[in-house]
């Protein structure tokens, strides 16, 4: 039996309130957002924002502006109500960061607000708002100027509530809303409170530069100002790019710290990334991101912020050419300036490093006939030289996936520039030239990039580490025989007997793979270490009040802070963090979390990629003589990892001559 359809009726104001709150309140934060935007519209050059629990108890903003007149306040609380349109012709061209109408009615909608007005000439008013309810309007005593109270936020939407992050968490919210306006409005003095504590204190300033300064601390000395080619003001178009960029040496996990404003609005960063990175060109590692304040000016008509409530997306008439400006700023500023890689993990080699297939040794080599499974056999998990075809191999590395591939100016991959492979000793003896019954003629893995090669080639630099120096592994975690090394050949490879068969091992791959499976798992290297001296970090605001949300986060991964009139220490940190891996390593784990307050899930990820960068860093080159002492801890070692087949690239570590292959190759078989 099919049921009545149900019957369309129109919703009442409340409920239409309630709905359009929840697009435009979505947390404290947005809230604090609007009412910036009406002081700031109206003119404001002093603002005091008051924030506690995280504004679910209390937000004030106070503002110098131009008012609000008596017999606007009643209808100032009404929705899609605003002094900023008059026809719909006005939307073409905005000049005001609001205009929708609808912040201070969908605020009052869930939670009590207060409105307080003085314009110049005339007496203060109020009138007050409680959840949706608008009541009269009163005589108030203040001075010029606007202020506006919201209590008890959220307070009669109880699922709304549910869904809102910790106090802290908001808190740091707040201080980002804050820190954007700041940076868009120089000649405006901010002053935030939150709980009790100035969290900012900036009066308007002179020059951008100054502001800065305010607001980042004093990494910005090291900031470039963005400068256009000359012939770039002569291009089609009206746009124009100013501001400043971090030096490569100065990058964040993440680009939380990248600042986008158009026409002094804060917008999102998102979709100005991909130009900024291809600006920057190869001088980033992948995954790193600049540090970067820029500032777009275009006429009002070119650019549509009517899109989303929060009024964060915007869309651009001329969207590639805009994108193009930038990036060919920022590559003209970064040419005309010496700039050095990125030392949070910035190896030369690493940079511009390309996506490439990961393959095992195994899958390169095609099959031989076989009449038995050898110990290496079964520790390789197939038998020697032979690999189906629908066989699986290993995921790449987390590192590998991070690193993606570099783009360059036209969004392809960037090219390589060729260099002289390096000479190695053979036989030119024509019968020695041909290659083992079975084994293809291909190389066992795609060729080190150039790339790859000047990092390999910086493996040894700083601390080399000899094998005899390292801890050894203990337990045997696969199945390989026990193995000894022969003899070492072109400085470069270990010939081994392991029972039936000879290895012919890279030292470099395995020695990389060895490093990284120990400082990877090895717990006690993640064991918080006291610092002998405590280590000042230099945070800016909203840094400082992300530590404070994530202080108690970051003690469960090893690290000790604590802040006092200077700012915060370091007081321990985990063992493996020495140098200048230590403040970006907990930089970007502060960056992580920021995500709505979200746990450490990312830290595995950047354990990985660090103990990628010091596995490298530390191991053996090529070219490099081995006692036999070292040749044997390596091939012991070997025995206690459980992939000694592939170093972190995914290059193989070994070549496998089984007996019987030797034997078909010198006829000794038929």
């Amino acid at each position: 039996m099919m049921s009545e359809p149900s019957r369309i009726q129109q919703l009442d104001e409340t409920t239409i309130g309630h709905i359009a709150a929840g697009e435009v309140v979505e947390r404290p934060a947005q809230v604090v957002k609007e009412l910036l935007e009406n002081s700031l519209d109206a003119g404001a050059i002093r603002l005091v924002i008051t924030v506690e629990r995280g504004g679910f108890d209390l937000i004030r903003i106070e503002d110098d502006g131009s008012g609000i007149d008596e017999q606007d306040l009643r209808l100032a609380l009404d929705r899609h109500a605003t002094s900023k349109l008059q026809k719909a012709e006005d939307l073409n061209s905005i000049h005001t960061l609001g205009f929708r109408g609808e912040a201070l009615a969908s605020i009052g909608m869930v939670s009590h607000l207060s409105i307080s007005s003085r314009p110049a000439g005339k007496e203060g008013k109020s009138i007050a708002m409680k959840n949706g309810e608008k009541g009269l309007v009163e005589p108030f005593g203040m001075q010029l100027g606007t202020r506006v109270d919201v209590e008890h936020l959220f307070r009669n939407t109880p699922a709304r509530l549910a869904f809102q992050r910790r106090p802290a968490t908001e808190n740091a919210r707040v201080v980002d809303v804050v820190v954007a306006h700041a940076m868009a409005h120089q000649f405006t003095g901010f002053r935030l409170v939150i709980d009790e504590r100035v969290m900012l204190d900036i009066p308007p300033a002179e020059s951008m530069m100054d502001r800065l300064f305010d607001l980042l601390g004093g990494q910005v000395e090291s900031m470039l100002e963005i400068t256009p080619p000359e012939n770039d003001a002569e291009a089609p178009g009206q746009e124009r790019w100013s501001g400043w960029i971090s030096t490569p040496d100065i990058t964040r996990g993440k680009g939380d710290d990248i600042h986008i404003l158009i026409n002094e609005r804060p917008v999102a960063a998102g979709p100005f990334l991909q130009a900024i990175r291809r600006g920057y060109r190869t001088r980033l590692m992948q995954g790193r991101h600049p540090i970067a304040v820029l500032s777009l000016t275009l006429p009002p008509e070119e650019v549509d912020v009517n899109v989303h409530p929060t009024k964060r997306e915007v869309r651009l008439r001329h969207s590639w050419r805009v994108l193009e400006r930038l990036e060919r700023a920022i590559a003209h500023t970064l040419e005309s300036v010496p700039t050095q890689p990125d030392a949070a993990g910035g190896i030369p080699g690493l940079q511009g490093l390309g996506i490439q297939k990961v393959t095992s040794i195994q899958e390169h080599l095609s099959a031989v006939e076989t009449s038995s499974v050898s110990p290496l056999d079964a520790a390789a998990g197939a038998p020697a030289l032979v690999l189906p075809n629908d066989s699986k191999t290993e995921a790449p590395p987390a590192w590998a996936i991070a690193a993606g591939a570099q783009l360059n100016l036209h969004g392809s991959e960037a090219s390589e520039p060729e260099s002289a492979e390096k000479k190695r000793p053979q036989s030119t003896a024509p019968e020695a030239q041909e290659t083992l019954p079975g084994m293809d003629d291909k190389p066992t893995a795609p060729a080190l990039s150039p790339a790859e090669r000047t990092l390999h080639r910086h493996a040894g630099c700083g601390h080399r580490t000899s094998p005899n120096e390292e801890q050894p592994l203990t337990g045997i975690i696969n199945d390989l025989p026990e193995m000894e090394p022969l003899a070492q050949f072109a400085d470069s490879y270990i010939l081994v007997q392991a029972e039936g068969e000879l290895l012919l091992i890279d030292q470099h791959a395995l020695h990389e793979r060895i490093r990284y499976e120990r400082l990877r798992h090895d717990e006690s290297l993640w064991e918080s270490q006291s610092k002998l001296e405590p280590i000042r970090l230099n945070l800016d605001a909203r840094q400082s009040a992300r530590m404070s949300a994530a202080v108690d986060k970051l003690s469960e991964v090893g690290f000790s802070l604590h802040e006092n009139e200077d700012g915060w220490m370091i007081e321990a940190a985990p063992h493996l963090l020495e140098g200048e891996e230590l403040v970006p390593f907990l930089l970007d784990l502060l960056q992580d979390t920021a995500e709505d307050g979200a746990p450490l899930e990312t830290v595995d990820r950047r354990k990985d990629h660090l103990a990628f960068l010091n596995a490298c860093r530390g191991a053996v080159k090529a070219n490099e003589k081995l006692t036999l002492p070292e040749m044997r801890r390596l091939v012991d070692d070997m025995r206690r990892i459980t992939n000694p087949w592939a170093c972190v690239h995914g290059r193989p570590t070994a070549l496998r001559l089984p007996l019987n292959s030797l034997d078909h190759h010198f006829g000794r078989h038929g």
